[in-house]
């Protein structure tokens, strides 16, 4: 998809990968004015705008996208971009509210939305032309969000739809906050959310992700350190889906490697949808600035099996790696954290895709 803006100074950006952890996004930014272009390529590599173009044709710099995510940014024309981070949903609604904060401050966020429903739109046509056997726009919406999801639990739910949508039209309903909120976290069944887990060193993190996975994916070993970078492994977490990433113990390093790992354990922290903070008896997890939401889990609490520590009485699950127990109780904690029971068991229509709020 290759459109010019309408307006000389409006910036456009369509992604043309759909959201997914772990792969490279692709997005292109759009402008009939260079200049416009330029400052919006400024913001996004976090530096100023100064006399020199950004970037020049056919350049490809590195981009640290506001310290959202490292990436590249190649210059096609004058007048376009291509934008690619990693695409992860968190990262590219992260990078959306960046844009929008700028196009805000320019007075261009009417366009910005209308190059959403713009985009929403024409997504549509193409899932109607993919699935010729769906009777309306929203089954093949359906269909197409169902060939994709990641969870399995998301099928029944969405083959529902169509149907509860078109009832619920016809009674006159409409979106409001609490099911665009709904469907923000029901959408974690469609992309999996990042769960990372931090903590001191050596209590057990490794050996917990090992244990979920049900597969050696870190290295763990009876002595701090031997997590030197972020391990990730994609888990089923009762019912949902999620990248759980291993980070190195928090502690303080003159190790430049291990320095760099903390580093990228911070970033990852920042983004994240859900953080674990493990600890184990007698080993509390240090304290961690984040407004991202976290569970508190002691691990080796067959070391502790009244719970007598501090750690093991502050946790919300206690569990045990070597022992296999309470690793069903923190995967239904953590589907809980992200998507609560009454979202699965409501009535109330799952609005999975932006058009079909356009079309409401």
């Amino acid at each position: 998809m290759n459109q010019q803006p309408k307006n000389k100074s409006q910036i456009e950006l369509i992604w043309e990968t759909p959201p997914c952890a772990g792969a490279v996004a692709i997005g292109r930014l759009n402008s009939l004015d260079a200049t416009a272009l330029d400052a919006v390529l400024y913001e996004l590599m976090g530096r100023t705008l100064g006399e020199k173009s950004a970037q020049r044709v056919g350049q490809i710099v590195h981009a640290n996208f506001a310290d959202i995510d490292d990436g590249l940014i190649v210059r096609l024309s004058e007048t376009s971009a291509l934008i690619m981070p990693h695409g992860g949903p968190r990262i590219i609604a992260r990078i959306d509210a960046r844009l929008d904060a700028w196009m805000r401050a320019h007075g261009q966020s009417e366009s910005r939305e209308q190059t959403r429903k713009d985009s929403a739109a024409q997504e549509s046509t193409k899932c109607q032309l993919a699935y010729p056997e769906a009777r309306c726009f929203r089954e093949a919406l359906a269909l197409s969000a169902v060939s994709t999801a990641a969870s399995a639990r998301a099928i029944p739910l969405l083959l529902a739809q169509p149907k509860r949508i078109a009832d619920a039209v016809a009674r006159g309903w409409a979106a409001d906050a609490s099911s665009i909120s709904r469907a923000r976290r029901l959408g974690q069944l469609l992309h999996p959310p990042r769960i990372v887990a931090v903590g001191a060193a050596n209590v057990g993190k490794s050996s917990l992700l090992n244990a979920v996975a049900g597969r050696t994916v870190a290295i763990a070993m009876d002595f701090a350190g031997t997590t030197r970078d972020a391990v990730a492994a994609r888990v089923e977490l009762d019912g949902l889906v999620a990248d759980w990433f291993d980070t190195p113990g928090i502690r303080e390093t003159n190790d430049p490697v291990e320095a760099a790992a903390q580093s990228i354990a911070a970033k990852l922290r920042n983004g994240a949808s859900l953080i674990l903070e493990i600890s184990a008896p007698g080993q509390p997890c240090p304290r961690i600035e984040s407004d991202v939401p976290s569970i508190k889990v002691c691990t080796r609490i067959d070391l502790d099996p009244k719970c007598e520590s501090a750690e093991a009485r502050a946790a919300n699950v206690h569990v045990s790696a070597t022992q296999r127990t309470g690793l069903a109780e923190l995967a239904c904690a953590i589907r809980r954290a992200m998507i609560c029971d009454d979202d699965f068991s409501s009535d109330e229509p799952w609005i999975f895709h932006p058009e079909l709020i356009a079309r409401t």
